[in-house]
């Protein structure tokens, strides 16, 4: 029912925008509230529970920018007028527990005081909008804190059933891209696949090892997003992989890559096919590296070092880098 209520608002807003239903506010800002709330006002410093989607039109369509429902889920904010611009605070003040509001700005007023600052896919005389539906107000900052672990929570449940779903529908792509390509890598339980082209020798590696590397990284259909072999890329030196607990040892890598390396050892060159879950997943990362994007790793296992002799290494490149200032 939730749900729906928010497609029905959402679809309102082409229409409400060709009509005179809006307040006026203030430095620009056009105003409904929609009530369907019940209970007090909010009241400064308390703290509000939100739904936000943020609309930009360009004069032919609508562009979601940002909609919580499809990414973070619900957010937690204090009401506070010291922080909220006056004539969002006086707007928002408005609105009670259940209602919805929608408000909408001219770009040309948005950045009246910076128009250098407009985005390009903002154009001028059309509409910046907002809608927001007020899910819940908490008195204090204890209860707005229990309600944000709760959301954590509930954001977890959706993210592990949307993980599930994922990596059914990529597993099934990979298989059929294996089949095609006539390659038979191992799958590992975290479902990462390891094809190992040339093997290493000596032991595994564990969690207690910094492995250096070659590497370049591509997504499924062989777009190169990254590596440290191609000079155009701007970084040519060998990648250290930190598998430690250790956060001094250097940070750390996706999930996927930890998973596949442990089946390497030093020599050994192998691809790692990485479902999206395992890599940036949802949020993707850059511009070639889409929201659930499968990820396919070139890797060398140039070394694969003890903390001591990584220590060693660290301790040499400081002393280098020292006698290079005199």
């Amino acid at each position: 029912m939730k749900n729906g209520y928010y497609i029905l608002l959402f679809a309102m807003i082409p229409f409400l925008s060709c009509k005179q239903d809006f307040k006026k506010g203030q430095k620009g800002l056009e105003y409904l509230v929609i009530e369907s709330g019940s209970g007090p006002k909010i009241k400064n410093g308390q703290f509000m529970q939100m739904e936000i989607c943020q609309i930009a039109n360009d004069g032919k369509k609508d562009s979601v920018l940002n909609d919580t429902r499809k990414t973070s889920g619900p957010v937690i904010e204090p009401f506070n007028s010291n922080s909220i611009p006056p004539e969002y605070y006086k707007i928002i003040s408005l609105l009670r527990k259940g209602d919805s509001l929608v408000m909408r700005i001219l770009t040309d007023s948005m950045f009246a005081a910076n128009p250098a600052a407009m985005p390009s896919f903002f154009k001028k005389g059309c509409y910046f909008t907002t809608t927001i539906k007020l899910l819940n107000i908490f008195k204090d900052s204890k209860e707005a804190e229990a309600a944000k672990m709760q959301d954590r929570i509930e954001a977890q449940k959706r993210d592990s059933i949307d993980n599930i779903e994922i990596f059914a529908k990529q597993d099934k792509a990979l298989q059929e891209y294996f089949k095609k390509n006539n390659i038979t890598p191992k799958k590992l339980s975290s479902g990462v696949y390891v094809q190992i082209v040339k093997p290493g020798s000596g032991a595994n590696i564990d969690t207690s090892v910094i492995v250096k590397t070659n590497y370049t990284g591509m997504t499924l259909d062989g777009v190169v997003f990254d590596s440290n072999t191609d000079s155009s890329k701007g970084h040519v030196e060998p990648f250290n992989v930190n598998m430690t607990n250790d956060r001094s040892y250097g940070g750390s890598v996706i999930k996927g890559w930890k998973d596949g390396l442990v089946l390497l050892n030093k020599g050994a060159i192998a691809k790692l096919f990485i479902p999206s879950p395992l890599a940036y997943g949802k949020q993707g990362a850059g511009e070639d590296i889409k929201p659930n994007s499968i990820l396919v790793f070139d890797i060398e296992i140039l070394d694969v070092m003890s903390k001591e002799k990584v220590k060693s290494e660290m301790e040499a490149k400081r002393k280098k880098m020292m006698l290079n200032k005199k």
